[in-house]
């Protein structure tokens, strides 16, 4: 199982290579981590959590534009690695369920390593490294950071209050309950030092 994970990591490091919007192989290796630290507590399939959590940005409709087709090139590189139909299928729908979707995903985490990717994925959204893949993020959008003239919402500012600042009652585990205090914590404090620093008013 080792094998087929560190075939895996090698495999989404190449395709993610050139990521610049704050979905690189950086962040996989983060939500495999953070995942493999939420399994220990929380327990679940450690083998079906790491390869569910790499592979988990590669369908994602922000950085393809076939989304079936990314699927289908999943599957196919599982099924040459000679995984079982079944495992295929429960490791395709945790890719799906991991998505936030806006909020309105319409396929929800379920099982315990599903929820475990879910907060995983979620955490890396928050706190100081989070801020870094918004900005960052909002910038491969040509998205301006803040609303200077005060007549554009759509800032990366606004997206702390669209999601970021959701995230941390929307944690599926304890663990990732617990995780998520101080890294939405600090985010408050990063928005109430900016709009100080900025002169915003809220």
């Amino acid at each position: 199982m080792n094998s087929i994970i560190a075939k895996a990591e090698a495999w989404m490091e190449d395709v993610f290579s050139s990521e610049n919007t704050g979905h690189d192989f950086e962040h996989l290796k983060r939500v495999v981590e953070t995942a493999t630290r939420i399994q220990a507590t929380e327990g679940g399939d450690l083998f079906f959590i790491q390869l569910a959590a790499l592979f988990h940005d590669y369908p994602d409709e922000k950085l393809t534009h076939d989304t079936n087709q990314a699927k289908g090139e999943l599957r196919k590189w599982m099924k040459d690695e000679k995984l079982e139909e079944p495992f295929i299928q429960k490791i395709l729908r945790a890719v799906d369920a991991v998505s936030y979707k806006n909020g309105k995903n319409k396929i929800q985490a379920q099982s315990i390593e599903e929820k475990i990717i879910q907060d995983a994925d979620r955490l890396d959204a928050m706190g100081a490294i989070g801020i870094v893949r918004a900005f960052t993020y909002g910038a491969s959008q040509k998205r301006q950071p803040l609303d200077y003239l005060k007549v554009n919402s759509d800032t990366t500012l606004q997206h702390f209050d669209d999601k970021l600042l959701h995230l941390k009652k929307l944690m599926q585990t304890e663990t990732g309950r617990k995780l998520a205090e101080k890294r939405h914590d600090f985010m408050l404090l990063f928005i109430e030092e900016l709009k100080n620093e900025q002169a915003i008013k809220s």
